[in-house]
């Protein structure tokens, strides 16, 4: 089955270039040799004695000692030929090496002289071992057999991966003897296996007609991977594992080679340009940068697959699809094997970053020191659709990639490694941004995974692109479950949980990010085989929850946002989830200083802040130097930020300008305001001048002065103690305890001590206005008013008294005051005071509730209207709360029907539904007493057919009669059932639900 020669195409292409071919074998010397020579049309055979440089012309040229069984084959040309380009003859002859087993050197000599010499060495070879954490033999592991089962891979040992190394050595000048000879060398990475061959008998049959031979039972399928790796003489190609890192080598890569190396550089195909060997190189390529060497069934001319006869085309296309089996288990054990080396080299890698943010540091240190300087030194470079599915099948990625193979594609491929400078852009800020720079050179695995994925950047096969189609297919049922792995930032992963660059996501630490450069080698492979998603929202969001982002990094985050959000639609709707996972730590600069009592050897305590927590920052016309809330920006961090980035309208729903209300709400309870410190007399003045003039400039100031009732009772204003303004006499005070600067209190003089508000407050902008609405009296307070009032005689008629206060000058402490203090009395009580708030204004309809005091009040002079409404304003009360009535209606009815007052009951239901509806005084409230039971009802009992009375609440009765047979709690019909109904919300029927609940209870 392993023979080959069955069509003479060798014989013919023999004696298509010579007349008299001679074939001599033997060892030279004694030993006899034979000879075989074509006369004519005869083969004639002749032994004896080799004659000396017959048996080993080579040995005989180079003076080599010959100890070897050489066979030669001597053929003289029928017509003489011109001397070919050693350069492409050395292209071809080294592509005719790619998978001989036993040739594996090359001579050619040119007048007795050697021109050019191609050596094949095998460096090693090993079993492919299966990759950590996974077996390729598990039943939900890789498939090793064809679709249809004519073909199974080996196991094992069956599965090999061979280095080989190739080395060329040309002369330089082919007219010139004695220059040198110059060498490049390359190694090859194949992979072979052992397949055993499972072939139908009616197949088989067919096969054997067609070649007249039988199909062998097991056979070899051998792959060239790449050739990456060069020799270290050859300085143009070289990358040394053990050299640092150095971008300008790196980019000059390629610039200058030698004629040897072009040779060598010939032997690695590009994408999709491997070819088909049988036995030697066919042109059926295979659409991918990878040879395949398989016993496949050809064309007569062995320069075509035959897929036209049937049996030999389910034999080629089953034979094809193991070889893509074979393709996809060599590129995991080499992924595998770049994945360790990039964990045992990231120490290297690190460094580098270390050493190249030193670099940045100096820098920046350099060009603030020229700027401080008032140098001329040139700024330095800024530094540095939600619509992806992640959810997609793998192995629908995957058919989808052998779809792909079949239907061709157009897109531009790079052929050549890119260097990081050509990615980079242009170097402004927003290109920065959504670009980010990443100039660290490429290590040696990121070279090694780059050619390795460039192999499997698929290209449609021509000229029969049944080839790429049966090997993607094989390659995509090896692990139906697994996507190819790739190289990240972090290590090999699974194509499905590596991500690709987008726009700047890559640069906030979101892990498994494929490197720019790394994908624009080998776009393809990254999008179309590996099926790897690019970066999304959701992905920087979990990301972030996961880490704390230094200053400068969150800098660089809400710069880019809006950059991000203008070219990418539809991602302004996650902004808010984004900015609950950012967690950030500030520069020490920008910390609170340590108190001078802590140790300095104490280890520093990092605060970490959540930016959810910000909510607002300071705009141009906000004071400097002013203390802010923590939900709000720190000058420091914002300035570094920019106003521009702040306002800038895809952060509408993030944060928005500081309310000097909110500020406000900060401000009173800063110690500055609360504890009267002396180092804060600066802030202390600078916030007071600032709240009175947002209080100057208010239309409507209540709502504002609600927000300074903390710091009311609270010594924060100063004043003068002796009459001067001076720092060393200044005192603080509570409002309430000071006058103003203008007031005249001479009359009172002799009556106590009066402190007035420092003068310097005025001269600083704090308005009068505003001193009086914080509680600053103008005139004698009311408590020193109260004392000088007890000749009026107002205990049992109140009425001087309401006449004086109705005329004075009341600030708003003295109403709090008149509010809160127990000088008022009550009807047919004269054991107490109350406060107004205590009595009621009298009302006949109030007179059913117990808990109502009224104002005493000389009934037969009656209450002027301007009197009224004074006594209101402090308090008096019109109509009893709801909470009150409901309490009071509610204790009613939790008593027996004996002991219940039922026409107090009844008025007091009156009044409550009567102040119930649209447009009701308790209609608001209500809704929260709906379940108290204050409503008389009435309810059969099913089991005695007895009709009981009981309180309900509106939510528990009905006012339908009919309800009363299913044993529901009607209103009673005695009452006004349809006004009340309405009023308390009480339903006519009960819900469909209940009703059949309570008619299932009932059966």
């Amino acid at each position: 089955e392993t023979k080959v020669g069955a069509f003479g195409v060798g014989a013919y292409t023999m004696f298509s270039i010579c007349e008299e071919p001679l074939v001599v074998s033997g060892k030279r010397g004694e030993e006899e040799a034979m000879a075989f020579f074509w006369k004519g049309d005869g083969l004639w055979t002749k032994t004896g004695k080799a004659p000396p440089g017959i048996v080993n012309i080579s040995a005989t040229l180079s003076n080599e000692k010959d100890e070897n069984n050489w066979t030669s084959f001597i053929l003289p040309s029928r017509d003489p030929y011109p001397l070919p380009d050693l350069v492409e003859f050395g292209q071809f002859l080294t592509a005719a090496l790619t998978f001989t087993q036993c040739l594996a050197n090359i001579k050619v000599y040119v007048n007795q002289t050697l021109q050019l010499d191609i050596n094949k060495t095998i460096l090693e070879s090993h079993t492919i071992a299966t990759p950590k954490a996974s077996s390729w033999w598990k039943n939900d592991g890789a498939l090793i057999s064809s679709s249809t089962g004519m073909f199974v891979l080996g196991k094992g040992s069956d599965l090999t991966q061979t280095s080989v190394q190739m080395t060329v050595s040309l002369r330089k000048d082919v007219s010139n003897p004695d220059s040198a000879m110059e060498t490049s060398t390359v190694r090859a990475r194949y992979a072979s296996a052992m397949v055993k061959t499972k072939i139908p008998p009616d197949v088989e049959k067919r096969i054997i007609r067609v070649t007249k031979k039988n199909p062998p039972k097991e056979l070899t399928v051998q792959i060239f991977l790449d050739a990456a790796n060069h020799d270290e003489d050859d300085e143009s190609l070289t990358i040394k594992r053990n050299t640092k890192f150095n971008l300008n080598k790196l980019a000059n890569i390629g610039t200058k080679q030698s004629m040897a190396s072009k040779i060598t550089d010939s032997f690695s195909p590009t994408p999709g340009s491997g070819r088909i060997f049988i036995g030697f190189r066919t042109s059926q390529t295979t659409g991918f940068g990878v040879h395949l060497a398989a016993p496949l069934m050809p064309t007569v001319e062995r320069e075509a697959i035959d897929f036209v006869d049937p049996a030999l085309r389910e034999f080629n296309s089953s034979l094809l699809e193991v070889a893509g089996i074979l393709m996809r288990l060599a590129l995991e054990h080499e992924m595998n094997r770049i994945g360790m080396l990039w964990e045992e080299n990231a120490e290297e890698r690190k460094q580098w970053e270390i050493s190249r943010e030193e670099e940045k540091r100096k820098q920046k240190e350099k060009d603030e020191s020229n700027t401080k300087s008032g140098g001329n030194a040139a700024a330095a470079s800024s530094g540095a659709k939600d619509t992806d599915n992640d959810n997609d099948s793998i192995a629908g990625s995957l058919f989808g990639f052998a779809s792909y193979m079949a239907r061709g594609f157009k897109s531009t491929v790079v052929e050549a490694i890119k260097t990081v400078p050509e990615i980079l852009g242009e170097d402004d800020e927003t290109t920065e941004l959504l670009n980010p720079r990443d100039d660290r050179p490429l290590s040696m695995e990121e070279r090694d995974a780059i050619v390795l994925m460039k192999a499997f950047c698929a290209r449609p096969s021509t000229p029969d692109d049944l080839v790429g189609q049966y090997l993607a297919k094989g390659f995509s049922r090896c692990l139906p479950s697994q996507t190819p792995p790739v190289l990240t930032m972090d290590g090999v992963v699974r194509g499905k949980d590596a991500r690709l660059c987008h726009h700047g996501l890559e640069a906030f630490g979101v892990p498994n990010v494929v490197r720019r450069v790394v994908h624009e080698n080998a776009k393809e492979y990254h999008s179309m085989v590996a099926g790897c998603p690019r970066l999304n929202i959701n992905d920087l969001i979990m990301s972030l929850r996961e880490q704390v982002l230094e200053e400068a990094m969150l800098i660089r985050f809400l710069k880019w946002w809006p950059k991000f959000c203008r070219i990418d639609n539809g991602v302004e709707r996650f902004g808010i989830r984004l900015k609950e996972a950012v967690r950030y730590q500030t520069n020490s600069e920008n910390a609170s200083p340590k108190k001078q009592t802590e140790k300095e050897e104490e280890p520093e305590v990092v605060q970490v802040n959540r930016l959810e927590s910000i909510l607002y920052y300071t705009d141009r016309k906000f004071p400097d130097g002013l203390p802010l809330p923590e939900t709000t920006f720190s000058p420091s961090l914002q300035k570094r930020i920019g106003q521009r980035t702040l306002e800038n309208n895809f952060y509408r729903d993030w944060w928005s300008v500081l309310p000097f209300e909110i500020w406000t709400s900060f401000i009173v309870y800063h110690s500055c305001m609360t504890k009267g410190l002396y180092p804060e007399n600066t802030i202390r003045r600078m916030s007071i001048v600032a709240i009175s003039k947002h209080f100057d400039s208010l239309e409507r100031k209540g709502r504002y002065l609600e927000l300074l009732a903390p710091i009311k009772d609270s010594p924060f204003l100063p004043c003068d103690t002796d009459g001067t303004d001076s720092n060393t006499t200044t005192a603080l005070k509570c409002p309430s305890e000071l006058y103003l600067a203008s007031s005249d209190l001479s009359a009172f003089e002799g009556c106590g001590d009066f402190h007035k508000v420092a003068k310097s407050l005025t001269k600083e902008g704090v308005s009068e206005e505003f001193l009086l609405a914080m509680g600053v009296r103008k005139t004698i307070s009311m408590d020193f008013l109260f004392g000088h009032l007890d000749t009026l005689k107002w205990n049992e008629n109140p009425k001087p008294l309401i006449n004086y206060l109705l005329n004075a000058d009341l600030s708003r402490q003295d109403l709090l005051k008149l509010r809160s203090t127990c000088y008022l009395p009550a009807e047919n009580d004269r054991s107490s005071l109350y406060a107004p708030s205590d009595l009621y204004l009298k009302n006949d309809e109030l007179k059913i509730f117990p808990f109502v005091k009224f104002l005493q009040w000389n009934s037969s002079e009656g209450m002027p209207s301007a009197h009224r409404e004074f006594l209101i304003k402090l308090g008096l009360r019109v109509d009893p709360p709801l909470s009150s009535i409901m309490t009071f209606m509610e204790r009613e009815s939790s008593k027996t029907a004996e002991a219940r007052d039922h026409e107090t009951h009844g008025a007091a239901l009156r009044y409550l539904t009567s102040r119930l509806g649209p447009s009701g005084l308790y209609e608001s409230d209500f809704k929260h007493y709906r379940h108290f039971k204050f409503l008389p009802c009435i309810r059969q009992d099913l089991e005695t057919g007895e009709v009981v009375s009981e309180m309900q609440s509106p939510s528990a009765c009905y006012y339908n009669p009919s309800c009363l047979v299913m044993g529901f709690s009607v209103l009673d019909p005695t009452l006004d059932q349809i006004q009340i109904a309405n009023r308390t919300k009480c339903e006519k029927d009960p819900p469909t639900q209940i009703l059949l609940k309570r008619l299932m209870q009932l059966v």
